[in-house]
């Protein structure tokens, strides 16, 4: 993974789809999640499709919050790999609203400066926009900042 981009782009009709499977997968009870992917010799680096994290262990939505082990995340890099995509961000949803919770910002699923996780609250029902989510961005050793509302939205370009 490279360093990614200040803004998010996603390709027309992604964004619906990916709020449409999280809301699915979590069933309005539980946390769901996936990774973002991008074509590797995108420029751009827009959003083309996602990866959901209990396609890659099962097991991963059988708690109270999402858990991914390692074995997972050697999946993704192969599958990645296959299909020639690069992640560029990570999803995934909240009960309540879209605030990070301690362990969001103590464990982010990739740990490297520039990576940016997004979250979407109320389990993602009711067709949740960019202005619901937040836009959280790991800047290395623990530290995040993070933007909500219109600051979000003005770095999620969803068609």
């Amino acid at each position: 993974m490279n360093s990614s981009p200040t803004q998010l782009e996603f390709a027309p009709g992604v964004w619906r789809g990916l709020m449409q499977d999280l809301c699915r997968r979590g069933r309005g009870q539980r946390e769901a999640g996936a990774f973002l992917l991008a074509h590797r010799d995108d420029a751009v680096r827009a959003v083309q499709t996602w990866l959901a994290y209990d396609e890659l262990a099962p097991e991963s939505l059988n708690y109270e919050y999402v858990r991914l082990e390692t074995a997972a995340f050697s999946r993704l890099w192969e599958w990645c790999d296959q299909q020639q995509l690069q992640v560029v961000a990570d999803v995934h949803t909240h009960p309540l609203g879209p605030g990070q919770s301690d362990s969001d910002r103590a464990f982010p699923m990739i740990a490297l400066a520039g990576h940016i996780a997004l979250i979407v609250p109320r389990f993602a029902l009711g067709e949740p926009q960019p202005v619901d989510v937040s836009f959280n961005v790991y800047r290395g050793s623990g530290r995040w900042t993070s933007d909500f509302g219109r600051a979000a939205a003005s770095k999620i370009l969803a068609p």
